[in-house]
Formats: C-alpha cells, structure tokens, sequence
C-alpha cells in the first residue's frame, strides 16, 4: 500500500484524539487517493498509537466492507468514566461485538471463524473528530484516521441465544432517563460470521492479525450525536446492557 499523507498530519491527528490542537486544513498531497492509500494511512497512525485491540468492520454491507483496525488503548470496560472533550467525541454508536478465544488467521471457513468466537458483547463506538471542520475534511481522510473511532466500551457477554435475534434486534438507546433512539435491525449471525471470513487475511496481510482476547465490533445500529450527554446506556432487547459516563 503506498500512502503520501505527510509525518506531521499523522503526528497532529493523533494528538488532537488525545486533548491536542485540532486539525485544520488538509493539504491535498495528504489526502489518500484510494482505498489502498486510505488503509495505509491507518497503519501509519496505528503505527503512532501501539498495538491493536481488535477490529471495526461493517457487517452484511454490499461488497467489500471497509474496515479499520482499533488501537487497544482505546477500549474500555462497561461502566467507564471518559472525558469526552479531551477525546473529541462527537456520535455515540450502539454496535454488537464479539470477542475472539482463539487467533483468527489465513483464511478461515465459516465454521472456523465461528469456533473462534469466544462471546458476544453490547458495545458503545464513540465516534471522534480531530478536525476543525468535519465536513470539509475529505472522505478518505476520515476514513484514513480509524474510521473516526474515538473509543469503545464493552458490555458483558450475553447469552448466545441473542445470536438468533440479531435481524430484528431491538436497541434502545438512552441519555440519562431520555430514550433518544430506538431501532430493530441490524447485521445477522451469518453476516457477522462472513466478515470475520473477509476480515482474517487482510487483517494479518497488514500486520495487525486478528488474535485471541481483541473485540471486533461489527457495525452501528444506531448512531446519534452525542450532544454533552453524560450517561449513556444502549440496552440490546433483553439479553443485556453497556453504559459509559462521559466529563467535559
């Protein structure tokens, strides 16, 4: 993979995740001109940060998903405290994760890669933004900064019986006592199974292979504005809860 995007853009974008000065402007010879590029850019910042802690993959997509691997320091255990400013969160995102008990790597057959499933977790994706102006910062840009993840915080195991109900799983999110969204869809068992399939080679081709203990989280059923919410809790229907509370 070939990447042009400059040492100091790296550098600044991941500074300002941890409490820098935001990014402002990017020069077009930083910006990844395809997806190849794009990726290269993340192993240039997961390079900056330390090893992984797993994965973020968007289960059941048309084609080839995009992916992005998830530096370990930014996980966190169900209940967390977090500064969200020091962080840059800006979305709040309710994903199902799954954690590995086995290492995941070649290419593996379906059955394999679900063996490799250890248990299942309610997890909160916090989308960060290192930028001055979000929405002016190209797409392969923030697709190259980890696909925008700030952090991830993970619930207990469920119980395997949610596998079935995953089509139309209901998800509730709620800040303090206000229920802000609500859904019942998502990625199914197979889609998730089928991910982990894609996700294997490349993820081991690039250096960062799937390994027993990281959390592969595996795309948003909800994702809102986080707005200076301080509890937040998603509830995954009756198999189980994660919550974080956020400080600015």
């Amino acid at each position: 993979m070939t990447d042009h995007s400059s040492d100091t853009l790296i550098r600044a974008i991941i500074a300002a995740h941890d409490g820098g000065p935001l990014v402002d402007g990017i020069a077009e010879a930083d910006v990844p001109v395809d997806l190849d590029a794009t990726y290269a850019m993340q192993d240039r910042i997961m390079a900056g940060i330390g090893p992984s802690g797993g994965w973020k993959i968007l289960a059941g997509a048309a084609g080839d998903p995009i992916c992005s691997p998830i530096p370990a320091n930014r996980y966190f255990d169900n209940g967390a405290t977090i500064n969200a400013a020091h962080h840059r969160f800006i979305i709040t995102e309710v994903e199902v994760a799954v954690k590995l008990g086995a290492d995941l790597t070649g290419t593996p057959t379906e059955s394999e890669a679900e063996a490799a499933i250890a248990s299942v977790h309610p997890v909160l994706e916090m989308v960060g933004n290192p930028f001055v102006n979000r929405d002016a910062t190209p797409r392969n840009v923030q697709l190259g900064d980890l696909q925008s993840n700030g952090a991830v915080i993970v619930g207990p195991a469920v119980d395997k019986s949610m596998r079935e109900a995953l089509p139309t799983l209901p998800v509730t999110l709620t800040y303090g006592e206000t229920v802000i969204k609500q859904v019942e869809s998502g990625a199914s068992w197979s889609a998730i199974i089928a991910a982990l399939v894609w996700l294997a080679p490349r993820a081991e081709k690039r250096g960062h292979p799937l390994k027993a203990g990281q959390i592969v989280i595996t795309g948003s059923r909800i994702a809102v504005p986080l707005d200076r919410a301080e509890d937040v809790t998603a509830t995954l229907g009756d198999w189980g809860q994660v919550s974080a509370r956020f400080t600015y």
